[in-house]
């Protein structure tokens, strides 16, 4: 980016050098612009990519050439175009010399972020944040990262961080692309060939087993939108594609009970996992996902720690502890009787750990708002996101959705359909107003209401608590229910990473006659409004507007107990026919069930 930027500066230079002769052969008063065009350029940097005061000298060398407006000799002209391109030329040498210039700003963002998070954040009563504490927590290790200029250092402890809020909107994503595949990869382990889950029933067993049809494998070409399959090469050992198939040969397939993790219960490491991919405000939701982040330990390994090739682990003097990385299973065979295998590290376990979250999580994929058949009983419709299109989406009328959503279910009562399905898994959120544009539908007659919104003080831009502690209440929400379903039957189909908005929609129809919330999990319990702070190496969110219930309490969000407080009627049992069925057979165990589930 320097590079191109000095390139054209001085190409700006050697033109307005050429000009200054021409300009004295020709006068025009249009040739004004061009003398104006650096300074332009530079404006549109600093406006669009940040003021930066190492690129201070370029800033003036383009401001030099504004004096040229002015100036009538074409010598002079040229003396200034020399002046600005050696100006130009020092400050590029100077910015390549500055160590501070190429440092990321680790610790001034973690005390920016800090600051302000502290002051804005809305929930800090609620999910009893002890602000000091966090600090004095995580101060010192924000200063290491800045000191060793580690990304990934970075990444884990805004992940422990965020992780301490039990909050599905504070969350931390890194502006690298690049650097954050590179982060996940080196921040959740070794793949040893599998993930693990926790049964209804209590076992912890196998799943998405390297070598099986339906499986992640090491061998798949694809790619996702992540990145992280792609760069899963780099990570993987010489001998990977030889030991790949070491589970399947020893009879671990999906669904086999793991009964020690290098000797120890799975349930052992619990402790020692302090931070996830996502965020689990829910502890229910928490416990169902903490086996699948131990399957990333190695034997003597930490949490987190990804042995990579040619590089190893290696201690804080760069000295190479550890030159490969197994992990001994201990497992039921198919007679039943117990065994121990050693497996071998096949790469960097993030991929395969996302791929089983895709697996367990992602909803039917097809358009949001679609409709699809399931049998002549029942329809399933799919809520991805909370959104119609980008120009609804920045207001608050939902009208236009709201009617073809309201003749399309006319139409459906009127064929005789008796149930209906609202995917909302991994539902990310969006907009309260298209929730009540569908909720509206659904909800028995009459006035509804949603939230108050809380009371802002002008002055210092806070939300501010009254005696009892709670928010000052303003303004409510209401929405007129036309009940169009009354003698149906509906579920929504949820998980843990149905948030936002999505929390929205189980709160409004969860509590309707006719309808039952249902998933392996609930949905996340996060609904507070979110605010964002950019900076050079990533972007914060947190809860920042608050959502308050008729009692005058928060809406939605967990509080320090952990307990989800959006609707939920029933929990799917995540039992062997469900692995079978989902890393085995490919097939969307979820819908199946919900469709049984809402025909009974």
């Amino acid at each position: 980016m320097d590079f191109a930027i000095t390139i054209i500066e001085l190409a700006l230079m050697l033109g307005l050098f050429i000009l200054a002769k021409v300009s004295e052969k020709y006068p025009n008063n249009r040739w004004r612009l061009l003398y104006a065009a650096p300074t332009f350029f530079m404006i549109f940097l600093a406006v669009f990519d940040g003021f930066d005061v190492h690129h201070i000298g370029m800033y003036i060398a383009a401001a030099l050439q504004l004096l040229a407006l002015f100036i009538n000799k074409a010598k002079k002209k040229q003396g200034l175009a020399i002046c600005s391109g050696v100006l130009i030329l020092i400050t590029t040498v100077i910015i390549s010399i500055v160590p501070s210039y190429h440092k990321s700003p680790y610790y001034s963002e973690f005390e920016k972020n800090f600051k302000i998070m502290k002051e804005h954040y809305v929930l800090t009563k609620e999910k009893g944040i002890d602000w000091d504490a966090l600090y004095k927590k995580y101060q010192q290790g924000f200063k290491k990262v800045d000191e060793e200029q580690d990304f990934v250092g970075n990444y884990k402890l805004w992940q422990q961080f965020t992780g301490e809020f039990y909050d599905g909107h504070v969350g931390y994503m890194m502006n690298s692309d690049n650097l954050a595949i590179m982060a996940l990869c080196l921040s959740y382990g070794n793949d040893y060939g599998l993930s693990l889950a926790r049964l209804s029933s209590g076992e912890y067993v196998a799943i998405n087993v390297e070598g099986y049809d339906n499986s992640y494998s090491i061998a798949d070409k694809k790619e996702d939108i992540v990145g992280l399959y792609k760069m899963k090469d780099y990570y993987k050992p010489e001998n990977a594609e030889n030991d790949r198939l070491t589970l399947k040969k020893a009879g671990i397939r999906n669904g086999t009970v793991i009964t020690k993790w290098n000797g120890k219960p799975i349930d052992e490491y619990f402790k020692e996992v302090n931070y996830y991919m996502n965020q689990y405000p829910v502890r229910e939701n928490e416990e169902f996902y903490l086996p699948m982040y131990v399957a990333g330990i190695g034997n003597n390994m930490d949490y987190g720690i990804t042995y990579v090739p040619d590089y190893g682990v290696c201690d804080k003097n760069g000295i190479e502890i550890m030159s490969n990385t197994s992990v001994d299973i201990t497992y039921i065979d198919e007679g039943g009787g117990e065994k121990q295998i050693t497996a071998p590290n096949l790469g960097a376990y993030a991929p395969r750990m996302f791929d089983t979250f895709e697996k367990l999580d992602k909803g039917v994929n097809i358009t949001n708002l679609e409709w699809q058949e399931i049998n002549e009983d029942t329809y399933m419709i799919r809520l991805s996101e909370m959104a119609y299109d980008q120009d609804t989406y920045q207001g608050v009328d939902y009208s236009e959705m709201t009617d073809k959503l309201r003749g399309e279910v006319l139409a459906l009562k009127e064929s005789g359909v008796k149930n209906l399905i609202f995917d909302l898994r991994s539902n990310g959120g969006g907009s309260p107003y298209f929730v009540e544009g569908i909720a509206k539908l659904f909800a028995p007659v009459g006035e509804h209401l949603t939230y108050y919104n809380a009371v802002i003080n002008e002055d210092t831009a806070t939300y501010e608590r009254n005696a009892a502690g709670k928010y000052e209440m303003g303004v409510p929400s209401y929405y007129e229910g036309e009940d169009l379903w009354h003698d149906g039957k509906i579920v929504l189909l949820v998980n843990a990473m149905t948030v936002s908005a999505g929390d929205d929609i189980v709160y409004m129809m969860g509590d309707y006659p006719n309808v039952e919330v249902i998933g392996f999990t609930r949905s996340n319990s996060s609904c507070q409004a979110v605010t964002y702070i950019s900076g050079q190496t990533g972007r914060l969110s947190f809860s920042a507007v608050p959502n308050l219930l008729p009692n005058g309490e928060i809406a939605i969000d967990t509080y320090t107990d952990h307990v989800g407080r959006t609707p939920f009627d029933y929990e799917i049992p995540f039992s062997p026919e469900a692995i079978n069925s989902i890393f085995d057979k490919g097939e969307d165990y979820l819908l199946g069930f919900a469709t049984d589930y809402v025909n009974k």
